[in-house]
């Protein structure tokens, strides 16, 4: 498969992994809590990984050699991945989503500029303007464009920005850490230990902070395994990219997209209503993933 068919799957793989995962989130985080949510859906998702292991158990030379290396920058990611996702929650927890997702969504903007800076990846003309375009229709659908202008005029201070700005300037240089590490490799074993050192991360963070993780309901492990199994197929896909191919910026892109397949999720079983914006801006991203391949 071309590297450019490759990238294109793997984006769209990982836009519907959690585009799924934010659905059934919306669930379990209003009854259990962010962090909780967190920790057991990283928990839950290692099982499958797991199990995919032991079909195929091959430890990358990349992990074993020079001392162990690997190890240690495989514990380092696990950590980085979890101390990204914790500002995340919080700056969500003090503010508006609708102003605080498309700052967020910069991230996908932020990895094309690193990985084209900084490691030469090279995008032609059409191929950058076509993912700017997707970014304008990810901060239409994440957004209220009109609350987004208001604010912006009234240069009134926004909750929870300083945690975002945080989370962004953590996870775009993990997403290209993670490219750079496994690129060309066997992923499975490094998805499988990342998962498991991030887990422990949370668990950790809950312990200090006392954030309680009891399951008091029943009916919300249901919730939490759909979100572990769709998460975890996001990042398989996104590993899988990163692996097979160099185009780190269209992955990126594409599956940054993720509010699209929650949005259509909630209009079709929530009945949630959208805004014209939000509308348009899932026909753009619609549009530029069709686009991509022909430019």
């Amino acid at each position: 498969m071309p590297q450019l068919s490759i990238a294109i799957v793997a984006g769209l793989g990982g836009m519907l992994g959690w585009g799924l995962a934010d659905f059934f989130a919306k669930k379990t985080i209003d009854e259990l809590g962010d962090v909780a949510t967190l920790f057991w859906s990283l928990l839950i998702g290692s099982v499958p990984l797991g199990l995919l292991f032991l079909t195929n158990p091959v430890v990358p030379e990349k992990l074993t050699g020079a001392g162990g290396q690997g190890f240690l920058y495989l514990g380092v990611l696990g950590v980085w991945i979890a101390l990204s996702y914790l500002p995340l929650y919080a700056g969500f927890g003090k503010g508006k989503v609708t102003l605080l997702s498309p700052v967020f969504a910069s991230y996908a903007a932020v990895v094309v500029i690193i990985s084209a800076a900084l490691f030469g990846e090279t995008l032609s003309v059409n191929h950058l303007a076509v993912l700017a375009l997707i970014f304008v229709g990810i901060v239409f659908i994440t957004g209220d464009i009109k609350s987004l202008w208001s604010a912006a005029a009234r240069r009134e201070p926004v909750g929870g920005l300083k945690e975002i700005l945080l989370a962004v300037a953590l996870y775009a240089p993990w997403l290209v850490a993670l490219d750079r590490f496994i690129g060309g490799e066997y992923w499975v074993p490094y998805l499988l230990g990342i998962r498991i050192v991030s887990a422990f991360t949370v668990f950790c963070y809950t312990r200090v902070r006392r954030i309680s993780l009891a399951v008091r309901q029943r009916s919300l492990w249901k919730y939490l395994c759909a979100i572990a199994f769709a998460d975890v197929t996001a990042f398989a896909f996104l590993s899988w990219g990163y692996s097979a191919s160099s185009s780190i910026s269209i992955i990126t892109m594409l599956s940054a997209a993720f509010s699209l397949p929650t949005m259509i999720l909630a209009i079709l079983f929530l009945k949630e209503k959208v805004t014209r914006s939000q509308l348009l801006g899932g026909l753009i991203v619609v549009a530029g993933a069709m686009v991509l391949p022909l430019v």
